[in-house]
């Protein structure tokens, strides 16, 4: 038996047994890529205030939940109280400015912002801004100084605006060891380029690592260390969807096992952060968009897969 007919008379077994399991879902295997077409509306974690009615990315942190608004925001980060959905700590960036806010990560030592969203493609001072966890005070309102990390790309050599034309935006960010990883939103083929870049201040030409074929524009990402489980969210054709790629070793997606979520429930949500809040739960965050208010969603990840038959 050829290799070709193998798999497809083993991806049909499976789909004829996933089926019987759990009606609700539906799920076909394209190119290594297992969707799952989530019928299910992920749990309210929190309300988000209108003053974050753009927020772009989320963090847990000191037992809550921060977030910060993109373009033309100010330069602040905002602790949410989960019981009222108001603000009840903020963080002042005194050397910041948010020219394009849109993703947040953390390792033990550092809070990373990414300061590099592009939606014209002419944007030339693309930053991340690097936050030492030991100079925040505690109080609730309170300001800190940070380190700059700067970038560019080496394969962009064309910076006339297109504007949403291009694949040269980004709205991901992860800390990987001690890298720090970007994912590209492709307004122009609906792909995505993962670039790797130093933790270290300073000025750093970075180049693709590998391509990967999201099908739609990814907003956002976070990497769960120990599990070692990368998530990618974004949404296409006004559908959100999350990436789990699981065994990610920051080299590239290679042969992992990566299932895409379709979020069907959440249609028309324009969908932007999100964060491993366990090794099982992600967070999510949604901007104010049509019927939808800014707000903050849970979802377990692996009762999805569980439920869908791709539990481990």
């Amino acid at each position: 038996m050829n290799r070709k007919l193998f798999f497809t008379i083993v991806i049909t077994i499976i789909f004829s047994l996933f089926l019987s399991v759990e009606p609700g879902f539906t799920q076909k295997t394209t190119q290594e890529i297992t969707n799952i077409e989530y019928p299910g509306m992920p749990e309210l974690y929190s309300n988000l205030p209108e003053k974050v009615e753009e927020t772009s990315g989320v963090i847990y942190f000191e037992n809550a939940l921060w977030t910060f608004n993109d373009s033309g925001g100010k330069p602040e980060l905002y602790k949410i109280d989960r019981t009222n959905g108001k603000i009840s700590g903020e963080i002042k960036i005194n050397n910041a400015t948010n020219v394009d806010w849109e993703d947040i990560d953390q390792d033990e030592q550092f809070i990373y912002i990414g300061d590099f969203g592009n939606n014209r493609g002419n944007r030339q001072d693309l930053k991340i801004y690097k936050i030492d966890k030991k100079k925040l005070t505690g109080k609730d309102k309170q300001s800190v100084d940070a380190e700059v990390i700067q970038f560019n790309y080496t394969d962009q050599a064309d910076f006339e605006i297109q504007n949403r034309k291009h694949n040269f935006d980004c709205e991901s960010l992860i800390t990987f060891g001690d890298s720090l990883i970007v994912f590209t939103k492709n307004w122009n083929n609906g792909k995505t380029r993962m670039y790797k870049l130093p933790k270290d201040t300073g000025q750093f030409s970075i180049s693709p690592v590998e391509t990967f074929n999201a099908d739609g524009l990814v907003t956002g990402a976070d990497y769960n260390q120990e599990a070692g489980t990368l998530a990618l969210i974004g949404y296409k054709n006004f559908i959100p969807f999350i990436y789990v790629i699981q065994n990610f070793d920051g080299n590239g997606f290679g042969n992992n096992a990566i299932y895409r979520i379709n979020l069907l429930k959440m249609k028309d949500s324009q969908t932007e952060g999100i964060y491993w809040k366990s090794n099982d739960e992600v967070l999510i965050s949604t901007e104010s968009s049509g019927d939808w208010q800014p707000s903050a969603y849970i979802l377990n990840i692996n009762q999805v897969l569980n439920l869908a038959g791709f539990g481990q």
